[in-house]
């Protein structure tokens, strides 16, 4: 007997967590320099963690009608999606 390698694919909603420090003299002055630096991009120089506790699978409706699992051969060959009826 032989052995086939497939891969599924599922496609998801997350969140990313950038932890970042603001020195301030109060804390209404540290919130107003948070928003600041989070709008002027400066966030962006920070590494990010992804919050694991935080994943939802993403529903083909919420996707616009596009596959949200896709069934694939090892070669990348697409042989079943979510949004197919079954035969």
């Amino acid at each position: 007997m032989k052995t086939f390698d497939f891969m599924f694919d599922q496609k998801v909603t997350t969140w990313y967590r950038t932890p970042f420090e603001i020195e301030a003299k109060t804390f209404e002055e540290a919130k107003e320099l948070a928003i600041k630096f989070v709008k002027e991009g400066e966030h962006e120089s920070i590494g990010w963690e992804q919050v694991d506790e935080v994943i939802e699978f993403m529903s083909v409706e919420e996707n616009d009608g596009q596959p949200t699992e896709e069934l694939r051969t090892d070669d990348f060959d697409e042989i079943w999606d979510n949004t197919k009826k079954d035969s």
